[in-house]
């Protein structure tokens, strides 16, 4: 049996690989993040003419909330169906995304997991801070409580000439800067939004000067890169 991993776009549907749509298009069997997000961007690459028909494969989900119960489940189907299919919303599945469990599960059970690539916030973020990519650290989400994230950064703080990448929501933006300052001092840093879309905007200079320009409002989602 085997499991693909298949990049989806992070933002704008044109970005979506023929190689995904083609493999998405003869899938029996698709594990997806939520039905309504894939069905809607299946439609949306059918507006614009990348797919012809709509999905024929069997659909089912899998989240940060029943990932471990369903693995036994999903891997006995995916040996019944032979082959499948695992995305997440956007991006990359694994990847601060849902996955991680199911694919280990499927090599336990002897199976073979191979990747259709596409989009990656996080790279994408990189390339257009102006920062060396030379030695990079993902942390994905920080842990919602302070005394964790401040331990997650705390570690960060051992290192020296690294390019960090942190994944935030617009609620937490603020929040970040603040605590990236008190850690680290004024270092530069990039404040990537809604990369990929119409509304992309990224904002760089040092941790007090990017607060500033921030808008009142803050909206989509967003990636933090710091030069550390």
């Amino acid at each position: 049996m085997k499991l693909i991993l298949l990049g989806l776009p992070i933002g704008n549907a044109g970005d979506v690989s023929s190689r995904a749509i083609r493999t998405l298009s003869e899938a029996k069997l698709i594990i997806c993040e939520d039905t309504r997000v894939l069905h809607s961007l299946w439609q949306k690459l059918m507006n614009i003419g990348l797919a012809k028909e709509k999905l024929a494969a069997k659909v089912r989900v899998i989240n940060d909330f029943n990932e471990k119960l369903r693995v036994g489940s999903l891997v006995a189907e995916i040996a019944e169906a032979d082959e499948a299919v695992l995305v997440s919303d956007a991006g990359m599945p694994v990847i601060s995304d849902p996955g991680y469990n199911l694919v280990k599960g499927v090599i336990a059970a002897g199976g073979e997991i191979s990747v259709v690539p596409g989009p990656d916030a996080a790279m994408s973020a990189v390339a257009v801070s102006g920062f060396p990519a030379d030695k990079v650290m993902y942390l994905g989400f920080l842990p919602k409580k302070t005394g964790k994230r401040r331990q997650t950064l705390e570690m960060v703080k051992q290192l020296s000439g690294v390019t960090v990448v942190i994944y935030e929501g617009p609620g937490r933006i603020v929040k970040l800067i603040d605590e990236v300052e008190t850690i680290f001092g004024e270092v530069e840093m990039a404040l990537c939004n809604d990369l990929t879309k119409v509304s992309e905007k990224v904002w760089r200079g040092k941790t007090g000067e990017v607060k500033e320009k921030l808008p009142e409002k803050l909206h989509g989602e967003w990636v933090v890169v710091a030069r550390i």
